[in-house]
């Protein structure tokens, strides 16, 4: 039972995060926008970690950019024009619990991909006996 309910807490905190990308193209109809890299961005096991895995031709210089709910850019890196891959590892625990999202984009291309950051408040555990005492843990 007790693993039960910290299975559901787990789960629950997991699901908060929205991990839907949207790709939209900068110039529409033009024989650039062709798919020069592919992005995969996930939670990782801290609710503030957050993996971002960019595979890329050689030739594009690319832009992460981390923007909150005002469309403010928090931080901006640029990927050179040679590095054909990119894994890292974005530690947010500076930014406030809110919406944000993750840009990854060339000259003719962008990836959105939405992110929460929600710590999970404390879990509390209350434990009913057959005689109907109970204990808060």
């Amino acid at each position: 039972m007790k693993n039960i309910i910290k299975s559901l807490a787990l789960l629950l905190t997991l699901s908060t995060f929205a991990a839907q990308a949207t790709d939209l193209e900068k110039n529409p109809g033009t024989d650039n926008a062709a798919n020069t890299f592919q992005t995969n961005v996930f939670k990782g096991k801290k609710a503030t970690q957050f993996y971002c895995f960019v595979d890329k031709q050689a030739g594009q210089r690319l832009t992460i950019t981390i923007r909150d709910q005002k469309n403010n850019v928090l931080n901006e890196q640029y990927i050179p024009k040679n590095t054909t891959h990119v894994a890292q590892v974005m530690d947010l625990s500076q930014l406030a619990d809110g919406d944000y999202t993750l840009t990854i984009s060339d000259a003719n291309r962008m990836v959105v991909h939405p992110v929460r950051i929600t710590t999970a408040a404390s879990v509390r555990y209350v434990y009913v006996s057959e005689d109907d005492t109970a204990t808060v843990k």
